[in-house]
């Protein structure tokens, strides 16, 4: 049986999934020959539960179950044998570790693992994520520019792009990894040439046709007969003798004439030369259709040849290096498994489909292969995972082309939207939206309705009980005013003017910060998130959150030596550490720092001067504040790693340039907390390179528990809101000779083979319709068609509350009928809009416009804890000398046996956790863990780490008694007595109860009872025996 599920946004293909699987288990399956593929970790949790979920309820329920009802939707007839379900289950319990549920890139994984890496002799090897990958591609790099063959070679790629020299390095190099597949599916062909008539005689037909155009007038033909752009390039033209030297003008300038015609329109009307007019453009069109075809053979073929053997070259430097070092993405897994997946060698096949010993290798036959989002299934998996499918019984593939958003990485829409035909299975539609309330779902009918011809949409149903829901909309931005000083404007009538000028007046310019103007009329911010389509969008709401004192969580998974205030920072501790060419040029072409092309130029010219100046050779620089610069760095060379750090502090500007951004500011604390850590720059740049991919490294976000979700639109797919912000930056689309780099490839009707490739660039598109290719066309298509299908991803989100806050393109102007866009690439989202919203003009949304009841669940804001003034006195730490705690720190007791030692360091490391946990809060723990890895992760290593955080974390959970939140806490606080110092682990307070309690936290390492004594003697002193004291001893 093959079967295609079609699942719109929310109609519950998680669940149905999970039910298929269930239908497969009482038609007689072995739970070990069913596997599920799904795309993300989250999916694979999900849909375990779920299963478990089912069974658990028929178990219960028996024929009364709601589970087997809806089973019984799907198959009449579906019989049930509760006893035969109950062993399976049993065995299920028992044997967990052979339920087959995966993601697509850990099943892919294990082939690689147990067939792939041993055939290629590695036995060993860890995944990295693209973060961590892009020190091999900078190492990549840096191959080249030690190589002046290949970085002559680098350069012929990016001749005309300077404007970030060395990302623009990088990104090309990526560009090519991240294509890699393409040119695995590619059967290199050598291209033949094209036809070409003599290009001055084709042009000079032109030019004479035109001539008799201003000998029929009667008058000369004079530079004004030619558009201005092309009057120099006919001069210089109309004064060459030879053929030659004629058609090597014209190849030098043919981007002039695919950006227009030649000739002054104005000057060649009239009826009487219609005819001549047409054999004008008649005969240039033959005219640009063998410039295009000369310049074909001449740059498009020999670039092509160029990019095969510029890719050999960079695929033989990264396998090298990969290789080596035993490190791996994703993708390189992906890449590998499927080069050497058909080598018969391995005997993985067998007759197209995979073979017995391929069964013995992943564990046992797959009779059943259920596939989720496969929307998001890239060309590669689809090849590997092929052979599988042919060789099931039974194949349920989930998914909704209208989500398909991942088409830069290699997921292919159009693949699912061809799975009926290719596995010549049947289709449904999953018809019933089971998240979203009334108002929201009718919306993106509406919305969705014939919004492209390629874009098929069919209407969902609400469920019943979901009759509310809530619409806010709300257009505007600055680009949307009508500028009112201009000449234009001047002309216009006092009416007109003042019309605009009232318009301009409703128009809400700063749409970001209006967003956090209403999240802040919110009673709770429990179930708010606000999407945007880039990260820098998001970055800048936040900022507003801050203003308005919005908590907000803004999470990555990014490194933190990847944050943009930090990143300048560790290129610069880098260069000073290993002198690195590469480090140095990062920093100084940072945003702290910033030299411009110009200057960066000379550097890599001068680079044997450079590198010697900073060896100790006295060398003068010419380029203007270089020297300067230079002279700075090598002063930092000298300081000790304390005076390093205070001067980076004091001196960066980093504190200044982002005051107001405070995950930034957050991030920048962080980094100099660890530095601050080290006794030597030595020291920390091992620590940042031997955990450069831990937690304990990822950046910090502005957390709380009552606080609002900022995510991108591809970070947001799967999830749902109870209430979500949608902020929409429309803005134009539209072609011009760009330069990068394109790898067009073209499958057959089942993707089974490559039809048609052309490795090119894109300053060669306007030529393709002269030259029959379609690539480029067919390319913007489907990126408008994912355009809208981000768009649908986003609005689809939301349960209850929808909101959309638009970001106008362009001054808001309606014609006649009120339209605004027409014409422009963007009209259709205008006719979409008005539909969705039921309105007649966008004029109609400048002010907040909604429809529905507005629903929010009930929640407190997270208040800020009030000090108790006249207790905080008692308790503030003792000012010690910062140089003796150094010296006690750096004190160790090398007569301890090692077993003894790392006991101190647990408890230690337990005493440091707990010192962040004042009211038992995740974010308290989340950030405790990030601090303890950092401190002792090196020292006791990650695995004995976590253990401890495991242990703590479990005390925590059984002893919450200890965190009400009712009380002020102190942790860690040190109290001067007497000139004697005393540092109590945990001191809790309640003023309204008028209570104590001290806490003195035991790890294993036992401590005197007189100790807690003496605390609670000194208290009773300092608070004049107005508290009930406490003690106690908590074991860990």
């Amino acid at each position: 049986m093959r079967k295609v599920l079609k699942a719109s946004a929310g109609t519950g293909k998680t669940y149905r999934l999970s039910l298929e699987y269930l239908a497969a288990i009482l038609s007689g399956y072995d739970f070990e020959e069913i596997v599920v593929m799904t795309f993300t970790r989250k999916a694979t949790a999900e849909i375990r539960e779920r299963i478990f979920q089912h069974i658990e309820e028929i178990l219960q329920d028996g024929e009364e179950s709601q589970v087997l009802e809806s089973l019984r939707g799907i198959y009449p007839g579906l019989a049930c044998d509760l006893a035969m379900l109950e062993s399976v289950y049993q065995q299920m319990l028992i044997n967990k570790d052979k339920i087959k549920i995966f993601t697509i890139d850990s099943f892919i994984n294990s082939i690689f693992k147990k067939a792939i890496a041993p055939y290629l002799d590695i036995y060993a090897y860890e995944i990295i994520d693209e973060n961590s990958n892009m020190e091999i591609i900078e190492e990549v790099f840096k191959r080249m520019l030690d190589n002046p063959a290949d970085f002559s070679l680098l350069e012929k790629f990016l001749q005309d792009n300077t404007e970030r020299f060395i990302d623009s390095y990088l990104a090309l190099i990526e560009e090519m990894l991240n294509n890699r597949w393409k040119f695995l599916l590619i059967d290199y062909r050598k291209r033949e040439e094209l036809r070409v008539e003599g290009l001055a005689w084709k042009l000079d037909e032109c030019l004479n046709i035109l001539e008799s155009i201003a000998a029929g007038k009667g008058v000369e033909l004079s530079e004004g007969f030619y558009k201005r752009a092309f009057q120099s390039f006919i001069r210089e033209y109309g004064n060459m003798e030879s053929v030659q030297e004629k058609e090597e003008r014209i190849i030098r300038n043919y981007q002039l004439f695919f950006k227009d015609n030649f000739w002054n329109s104005s000057k060649i009307r009239g009826k009487d030369y219609e005819d001549l007019r047409d054999a004008l453009e008649r005969q240039y069109e033959e005219f640009l259709i063998n410039l295009a075809a000369c310049i074909y053979n001449q740059e498009i073929i020999p670039y092509e040849e160029e990019i095969f053997k510029f890719s050999d070259r960079i695929f033989q430097l990264y396998d090298s290096i990969k290789f080596r070092e035993k490190k791996f993405t994703h993708m390189d897994i992906s890449n590998y498994t499927y080069k050497y997946f058909f080598e018969p060698e391995l005997a993985l096949l067998d007759g197209g489909t995979v073979s017995e010993y391929f069964f013995e290798l992943i564990g046992g036959r797959v009779r059943a292969l259920f596939i989720d989002e496969f929307q998001d299934t890239s060309i590669l998996q689809w090849k590997i995972l092929k052979p599988l499918l042919d060789r099931c019984e039974k194949v349920i593939t989930v998914g909704d082309e209208k989500q398909s958003i991942y088409g830069w990485r290699g997921g292919e829409k159009e693949l699912f939207a061809r799975l009926e035909r290719i596995l010549a299975g049947e289709e449904e539609t999953l018809k019933i939206c089971y998240r979203s309330e009334r108002e929201i779902v009718e919306f993106i009918n509406r919305f969705f309705a014939d919004i492209n011809e390629d874009w098929d949409y069919s209407p969902v149903e609400h469920l019943a009980r979901k009759d509310q829901g809530y619409l806010e909309f709300l257009f505007g931005g600055e680009r949307t005013k009508r500028n009112t000083e201009t000449k234009s404007f001047e002309k216009l009538s006092k009416e007109k003017q003042e019309e605009i000028i009232q318009l301009n007046e409703r128009i809400t310019a700063d749409i970001k910060g209006e967003i956090a103007r209403r999240i802040k009329s919110f009673p709770t911010y429990n179930n708010i998130a606000v999407l945007a389509r880039s990260n820098q969008e998001l970055a800048d709401i936040a900022v507003e959150l801050d203003r308005e004192g919005i908590p907000y969580l803004l999470e990555s998974k990014d490194s933190l030596l990847e944050h943009e205030a930090v990143k300048p920072l560790y290129f610069l501790l880098s260069f000073l550490h290993y002198h690195d060419f590469l480090d140095l040029l990062k920093f100084l072409r940072s945003d702290l720092v910033g030299i411009n092309n110009k200057c960066l130029r000379y550097i890599i010219e001068n680079r044997d001067m450079v590198e010697g100046y900073f060896l100790g050779r006295e060398i003068e620089f010419k380029f203007p504040g270089l020297q300067g610069l230079f002279q700075q760095i090598k002063a930092m060379e000298e300081m000790n790693f304390r005076e390093l750090s205070n001067y980076i502090i004091e001196s960066s500007g980093l504190l200044e340039r982002y005051k107001g951004n405070r995950a930034a500011l957050r991030n920048i604390h962080y980094f100099f907390q660890l530095m601050r850590g080290f006794n030597s720059l030595d020291e920390f740049m091992d620590f940042l390179r031997e955990n450069q991919d831990s937690d304990e490294l990822k950046q910090l976000s502005v957390t709380g528990d009552n606080v609002v979700q900022l995510m991108t639109i591809h970070k947001a797919k799967g999830l749902s809101f109870e209430t979500e912000f949608f902020y929409w930056n429309i803005s134009p689309r539209g072609g011009n000779w760009s330069n990068n780099l394109e790898l067009y490839i073209e499958f057959d009707e089942e993707y089974g083979e490559v039809v048609d490739y052309l490795l090119t660039n894109s300053r060669y598109e306007k030529l393709f319709g002269y030259l029959g290719i379609d690539f480029a066309e067919k390319k913007a298509g489907r990126e408008l068609i994912e355009e809208i299908n981000n768009l649908y991803v986003a609005l689809t989100r939301p349960e209850k509350n929808l909101f959309i806050y638009i970001e106008g393109p362009r001054q808001l102007d309606p014609d006649e009928e009120g339209r605004c866009w027409r014409g422009s690439s963007y009209e259709f989202y205008e006719d979409a809009l008005l539909r969705g919203a039921r309105v007649e003009s966008l004029c109609d949304l400048i002010e907040q416009k909604s429809s529905g009841y507005l629903s929010i669940s009930e929640g407190e804001r997270e208040e800020e804890f009030v000090a108790l003034n006249d207790l905080s006195p008692y308790f503030e730490p003792a000012r010690v000398d910062e140089e003796l705690i150094q010296e006690n720190r750096s004190k160790k007791d090398y007569r301890m046996n090692l077993e003894r030692e790392i006991k101190r360091i647990e408890g230690l490391a337990l005493h440091y956790y707990l010192e962040f946990v004042r009211y038992n809060q995740e974010e308290e723990r989340r950030y405790a863990e990030q601090m303890v890895l950092a401190r002792y992760g090196n020292i006791l290593g990650p695995g004995r780490t976590r253990e401890l955080i495991t242990r703590v974390n479990l005390f925590l959970q059984e002893r919450q008694e200890y965190f009400a939140g009712d009380w002020l806490v102190f942790n860690e606080y040190e109290l001067e007595w007497n000139g004697e110092l005393y540092r109590i682990d945990h001191l809790r307070v309640n003023k309204e109860k008028k209570e104590i309690l001290i806490l003195d936290y035991k790890s294993g390492i036992t401590r005197e009872q007189a100790q807690l004594d003496r605390y609670k003697e000194i208290i009773e002193e300092m608070t004049g025996g107005e508290y009930e004291i406490r003690t106690e001893f908590v074991e860990i």
